[in-house]
C-alpha cells in the first residue's frame, strides 16, 4: 500500500489509496476507519502522515467526523460522486416550484424531481451585446445549490424560530463559526479559535476592519501591497487613509526583498493565486514572510479567497499557519456559493481580539440569520465539501477545455499564464496591439473580455496587450465557440493577420 521509493509523498499514496476505496465501494458509507495510531503502527508510517491523509479525505468530503470516535466514510452522496464522475451535469435541483426534489442526478445534465419532473432553469440572459461573458465573479446558475438552499431556509422556519427574532453577535452565529474554524483547519492548516472568527459582507468588508485595527495599534501609516493587485483591495486601502508601497513580483509571487525598501508594518498577500497573475507562492517564500514578520514586529492580510481552485498544484497550508499571531486570514464563500450572498470572513490574530472588541461589540450584525444558519447547516451536513469537490470538477474541466481551445486555435501567437489556480488566466498578444482594441474588438464578437491595466498602481505599465478571462460563468460546452468568436475578432487588425511578434510576457520570469 505504501511504496517509500516513490517520489509521490507518504501521505498522499495513503490518501489516493483510501478515495479510491471509498469510490469503488470496498470502504462501505458508514465504515469506520482505523484510528491513525493503529494505521500507523500496520505501515510502520508517522501519525502525522496519517493524519494529513485524513484530513484531505475529510476536506473533500469522502469521510466525517465523530467527535471521541474517529473518522467515518461519508453516508451522504458517494454514490451521487460516483454516477456523475464521468460527466459534468449538476447533481441538484433548482426547481422553485412547491415540488419535493430528489436531488438526484441521472447524468443527462437535468435533475429530476419526484412530483413535478421539472427541470433546471437556464442561465440567466446575457448582456444584449454580450453572448459570452468572461467577466470576474460569475458563476452559472446552474452550478449553484439552489434547491439544497431552499431547503435550508424552510428548516430556519421550521426548526430555529425562536431565533429569527433576534441575533446576538456581531461576530456571526457561534455554529458557523465553528463550521468556518474545522474547515479551514483542516484543508487549510489555519490555527484559530471560533472566536478569532468574524464573519461579514464581502472581502472588502473584512480588509476595512483589518486596516482599522492596524491604525489603531499605530501599524497602519502604510502597507505593503503585490504590483499588479487587487484593484478593490488597493481601493480599500487608499479609502481607509493607508499609503500604498507596491511589492514587485518574480516567479513565486511577491519579492520579500521589496519589503525592505517598503519599511512597512504590514503586508497584503494572495499566496494562493495571487491576482491577476496566477502565481502560486512556495512554501519557502510564505516562511520568508512569516520570518518578516515575526522579526519585524509586522503584520500580515492574507487573502486565500481564491485557495479552492488548484488545478494540477498541490494546496499549501495559509502563511497563517507558520505565525498565526501576525496574520489577519480572510476567506470567501463567494467564488462558489451564491455570489449575491457576498458571505466573508476574517480570522483575527489573537493579540488583536480585545481592540477587535473594543470596536465592534456594540455593532449591529453584518450577516443576517437566515444567510448564516443555512450555511452553518450546508457545512455541517457535508454539504459544503460535496459541493466544493463538484466544482472542482467542473472548473478543472472547463480550464482545460479553454486553455487547449486557445492553445489550438492562436497557436504561438498569444501567451497564456495564471491557468493552475483560481477561475480566471491571462491571454497576452503576441503582436502590438493594445489592451483597448482587443477588447472592443471581441465585444464587437459578442464575447466579454477584461482589462488587466487597472490592476497596476499605475495603470500605463499594464497595457501590454493582457487581458482576462474569467470562466467561471461560461458554460463548458459554449467554450469552443467563444475562443472560436475570439479568433475571429482578433485574427484581423489594421495590417491584416496576427503577426507573430514576440513584444514581451506579462507572466513573471
Amino acid at each position: 500500500m505504501i511504496d517509500e521509493e516513490s517520489k509521490v509523498p507518504l501521505y498522499t499514496q495513503l490518501y489516493e489509496r483510501l478515495k479510491a476505496d471509498i469510490l469503488s465501494g470496498t470502504l462501505k458509507p458508514g465504515a469506520k476507519l482505523k484510528s491513525s495510531r493503529a494505521v500507523s503502527m500496520e505501515l510502520h508510517i508517522s501519525r502525522n502522515t496519517v493524519e494529513l491523509a485524513y484530513g484531505q479525505l475529510f476536506a473533500e468530503g469522502f469521510i466525517t467526523s465523530v467527535q471521541r470516535k474517529g473518522y467515518y466514510v461519508e453516508t451522504s452522496d458517494m454514490e451521487m460522486f460516483r454516477q456523475c464522475d464521468a460527466c459534468n451535469c449538476a447533481d441538484t435541483c433548482n426547481c422553485s416550484g412547491d415540488c419535493v426534489c430528489s436531488g438526484v442526478c441521472n447524468c443527462s445534465g437535468v435533475c429530476t424531481c419526484e412530483t413535478c419532473n421539472c427541470e433546471k432553469p437556464g442561465e440567466e440572459p446575457a448582456r444584449e451585446d454580450i453572448t459570452y461573458d468572461f467577466r470576474r465573479g460569475r458563476i452559472l446558475p446552474s452550478e449553484l445549490p439552489c434547491g439544497q438552499w431552499q431547503r435550508l431556509i424552510c428548516r430556519c422556519f421550521q426548526d430555529y424560530r425562536e431565533d429569527l427574532a433576534h441575533q446576538e453577535s456581531v461576530f456571526g452565529e457561534a455554529g458557523l463559526r465553528t463550521e468556518i474554524q474545522k474547515f479551514i483547519h483542516n484543508y487549510r492548516d489555519v490555527n484559530c479559535t471560533p472566536e478569532q472568527i468574524v464573519v461579514t459582507t464581502g472581502t472588502q468588508f473584512c480588509l476595512d476592519i483589518a486596516c482599522q485595527l492596524l491604525k489603531s495599534a499605530d501599524k497602519g501609516q502604510a502597507i505593503a501591497m503585490e504590483e499588479p493587485g487587487d484593484d478593490r483591495s488597493r481601493t480599500t486601502f487608499q479609502n481607509n487613509g493607508l499609503r500604498i508601497c507596491p511589492m514587485a513580483l518574480d516567479r513565486h509571487g511577491a519579492d520579500i526583498k521589496s519589503l525592505a525598501a517598503a519599511n512597512t508594518a504590514a503586508a497584503y498577500v494572495t499566496p494562493s493565486h495571487q491576482f491577476p497573475t496566477g502565481v502560486v507562492m512556495p512554501a519557502s517564500r510564505r516562511k520568508e514572510f512569516a520570518a518578516w514578520a515575526e522579526h519585524r514586529d509586522a503584520f500580515i492580510i492574507e487573502d486565500d479567497c481564491n485557495c479552492h481552485f488548484q488545478h494540477g498544484v498541490r494546496p499549501l497550508p495559509a502563511v497563517q499557519s507558520l505565525c498565526a499571531d501576525r496574520v489577519f486570514y480572510i476567506g470567501s464563500f463567494s467564488d462558489l456559493l451564491f455570489p449575491c450572498a457576498g458571505v466573508s470572513y476574517m480570522v483575527v490574530p489573537q493579540t488583536m481580539l480585545d481592540r477587535l472588541h473594543r470596536r465592534l461589540d456594540n455593532h449591529a450584525p453584518f450577516v443576517s440569520f437566515l444567510t448564516q444558519k443555512p450555511l452553518e447547516l450546508f457545512m455541517k451536513e457535508g454539504r459544503w465539501e460535496s459541493h466544493l469537490r463538484k466544482m472542482r470538477k467542473i472548473h478543472k474541466a472547463k480550464c482545460e477545455t479553454l486553455v487547449n481551445a486557445l492553445r489550438n486555435r492562436f497557436g504561438s501567437s498569444i501567451y497564456i499564464s495564471g491557468f493552475h489556480a483560481g477561475l480566471h488566466l491571462l491571454v497576452q498578444a503576441k503582436w502590438p496591439v493594445k489592451e483597448e482594441e482587443l477588447v472592443g474588438r471581441a465585444r464587437e464578437a459578442g464575447v466579454g473580455v477584461y482589462p488587466t491595466s487597472r490592476y497596476w498602481s499605475r495603470p500605463d505599465r499594464g497595457r501590454s496587450g493582457t487581458v482576462l478571462l474569467n470562466y467561471g460563468g461560461i458554460a463548458h460546452q459554449d467554450i469552443p465557440d467563444a475562443v472560436e468568436r475570439l479568433y475571429e475578432a482578433w485574427h484581423e487588425n489594421k495590417h491584416g493577420a496576427i503577426k507573430d511578434v514576440d513584444t514581451g510576457s506579462f507572466a513573471l520570469s
